[in-house]
């Protein structure tokens, strides 16, 4: 399918983060879990259940809090904290793509954010103290890998005192008042962590992987929209156009501002040669949220209608929010070049060059 060459289609992953949120609560134990995953038809067997906890875990976890004596749950979870940052007493290593559980994430002591917090969530639990997976909102980090662009959504791990909200991530522990409600269920979490390993499937190609997360993603969590725009994007690498169409459709019945869906929306019209049904989706998609290659795309559109204003305002807004991303660059050479501009194309190859150098 010659159009995904055209096209930058939007994959979603998940990432742990820290920002200001609101008040939540537990979802509940593993035999909870069960309950709710078979409630929807799906054996838990074949599930990713992120926050198990095996009897090492556990007694690691309490070892930690030797000393502590009648601290309280937020004391005891900052010793967790410190621990596990320790690199002499557990040694981590960070690796960006791979979404393991707390388990596994333990036992190989390595994995991305999300799998950090995983073991956070679970090691906590075994002590007793009822953290959670908590989702935060924040404009989407956007990058361009191996030909798909990830945005990534943002989550933490998080524990409510009595008087303050507090988040812990990879990196710091953060408090802030309760202004922001968002709850993730464990079973939503386990879509989750299907979705970031069809993401990692689909880099690597493997689309029958990719589909098989992506569909479970979409029957534990329908109403979770990003489940619904990775699975359209499998879809339509296979050559499903309407099905395609169709799972960015459910993604926008559960989001309709979701700008993922919108963009991945107007690629296809835009494969298809529709480039007015393109334009709109993508300028509905620019109102949701800052994406340099939503931007692009509708620079390219502007350029081939001959809009040669609108596709400047387009790039300027780009490369504001977006400087060291050679892409952009990349459509200024071609803007420039339509402009009849042969400096400034040499001058944006140029620099496009450098910034694609420095990654």
């Amino acid at each position: 399918m010659g159009g995904l060459r055209k096209v930058a289609f939007l994959v979603v992953w998940v990432v742990a983060s820290a920002l200001s949120v609101g008040a939540f609560g537990s979802d509940g134990d593993f035999q909870r879990w069960e309950s709710e995953v078979a409630a929807r038809g799906i054996e838990p067997g074949g599930v990713i259940y992120p926050f198990a906890v095996t009897p090492e875990m556990e007694s690691w976890a309490r070892e930690q809090m030797e000393g502590a004596g009648a601290a309280g749950a937020l004391k005891r979870l900052k010793i967790l904290q410190n621990a596990l940052f320790d690199r002499e007493n557990f040694e981590f290593e960070y690796d960006g793509i791979l979404t393991l559980t707390a388990e596994e994430a333990f036992a190989q002591r390595r994995g991305n954010c999300m799998a950090f917090t995983a073991l956070f969530i679970a090691l906590g639990r075994s002590l007793g103290i009822p953290t959670v997976l908590v989702s935060v909102q924040k404009v989407p980090d956007v990058e361009r890998i191996d030909g798909l662009v990830i945005v990534n959504r943002h989550v933490v791990a998080g524990y409510r005192g009595s008087h303050e909200l507090n988040l812990f991530d990879f990196y710091v522990t953060s408090s802030a008042p309760p202004i922001h409600q968002r709850i993730i269920s464990d079973v939503r979490a386990s879509a989750m962590h299907h979705a970031n390993n069809g993401g990692l499937a689909l880099r690597e190609h493997d689309l029958i992987e990719a589909r098989s997360h992506f569909e479970l993603s979409t029957r534990l969590a329908p109403d979770w929209a990003p489940g619904w725009v990775n699975l359209g994007v499998v879809e339509y690498r296979e050559g499903r156009t309407a099905e395609a169409l169709k799972a960015f459709g459910k993604a926008l019945e559960v989001e309709p501002s979701n700008s993922s869906a919108l963009t991945n929306i107007a690629g296809i019209h835009r494969d298809q040669g529709h480039r007015e049904a393109a334009r709109s989706a993508l300028t509905a998609a620019a109102r949701q949220t800052l994406n340099p290659f939503t931007l692009i795309a509708l620079a390219d559109i502007e350029i081939h209608n001959g809009n040669m204003g609108k596709a400047r305002s387009y790039l300027r807004r780009a490369r504001w929010w977006f400087s060291s991303e050679p892409e952009v660059f990349m459509a200024m050479a071609r803007l420039a070049r339509a402009e009849g501009d042969d400096k400034a194309v040499t001058r944006h190859l140029m620099r496009a060059v450098e910034l694609s150098e420095t990654e």
